[in-house]
């Protein structure tokens, strides 16, 4: 933010002492692209963090981060790997598209309202299989879980070849207003710089499906894990979506240059300041309940961006 308002009155300063080139007054529309490569700012907790919940889950956490997984599937645990395939689809990303209108005045500021809209076009998209090996896999829930040895076999046998999936989606709209200044350093190059306040709504949501056994606790409250609970802990899947809408801050700084007549491209760094806490979301499973000792959950949603963004201006034909 410092940095920032530095730049802006270097600029105000650059328009006191005078260029001769002014910026052409007027209205004008914008369309521009940007690549968003950490939807819903959830890279680190999908690459690296996961989410620990209340520790039932096979391997500790109950969201297994892509870190984890392979890192399990590349280990020997009780002489084999207990993972026989990972597939890790990285971060979500996507394509943030803006449609704007622009309004120049007084040869030197500028004034803009957009609407802005993030779609995921990859990433988040997480499975791992278990290994076939059931007695490895209950001797492996025997030893690190404290599962009654008589629901050994039992307890592998349900897992064995079991497939995780993870499936991470994000998506979120905006529509900024922002002010700012012009810098014209030639008739066709302009420099500026803006701020401004941002409506935000979006959200980010996972998706996961565990096979028989994954959720490993004491369903029944006898003290001992046993053969009934993994009949509590079946197969299932659960679904959670956070939401969060408000207002946040938005500034850029970015160059302009005039390609033909009244058709300019321009280049910006553009960063929104947008988050908040969600409201709460139920859990309908009893996989889900285990897995985080509650029946709901609230998390942080952040639509937080900062994006190289690229597009062209066309200068209407309107005296305003």
């Amino acid at each position: 933010m410092k940095k920032l308002l530095v730049v802006m009155l270097a600029m105000a300063i650059a328009i006191s002492f005078g260029s001769m080139a002014m910026a052409k007054n007027g209205l004008s529309v914008d369309l521009g692209l940007a690549y968003n490569p950490n939807g819903a700012d959830m890279g680190a907790t999908i690459l690296l963090d996961g989410e620990e919940g209340a520790q039932t889950g096979l391997f500790g956490d109950v969201i297994m981060s892509e870190n984890s997984f392979l890192a399990v599937k590349k280990s020997k645990i009780l002489g084999a790997p207990l993972i026989k395939s990972a597939d890790d689809d990285g971060a979500m990303s996507g394509i943030n598209t803006t449609l704007r209108v622009r309004y120049d005045f007084l040869d030197a500021f500028f004034v803009r309202l957009g609407f802005v809209y993030d779609q995921q076009i990859a990433g988040g998209d997480d499975s791992f299989k278990l290994t076939d090996n059931a007695g490895l896999l209950g001797t492996y829930v025997t030893t690190q879980k404290g599962v009654d040895n008589s629901a050994n076999l039992a307890w592998g046998t349900a897992l064995a070849g079991g497939k995780i999936t993870q499936k991470w989606t994000y998506g979120y709209w905006a529509i900024p207003v922002t002010v700012g200044i012009n810098v014209p350093v030639t008739e066709k190059f302009n420099l500026y710089a803006g701020i401004g306040l941002t409506y935000y709504s979006g959200y980010w949501q996972l998706e996961e499906k565990v096979p028989q056994g994954y959720m490993i606790g004491d369903y029944d409250h006898s003290g001992t894990i046993n053969a009934i609970d993994l009949g509590a802990a079946a197969a299932g899947k659960e679904k959670v979506k956070f939401e969060a809408s408000g207002i946040g801050i938005n500034w850029t700084v970015g160059a302009s240059v005039v390609v033909y007549q009244d058709i300019s491209l321009f280049i910006e760094i553009d960063t929104t300041m947008a988050a908040d806490m969600s409201d709460s979301e139920k859990l309908e499973t009893n996989q889900g309940k285990m897995a985080f000792s509650s029946d709901n959950i609230y998390y942080p949603v952040s639509l937080s961006t900062q994006l190289i963004r690229f597009g062209a201006s066309y200068k209407l034909p309107l005296e305003i």
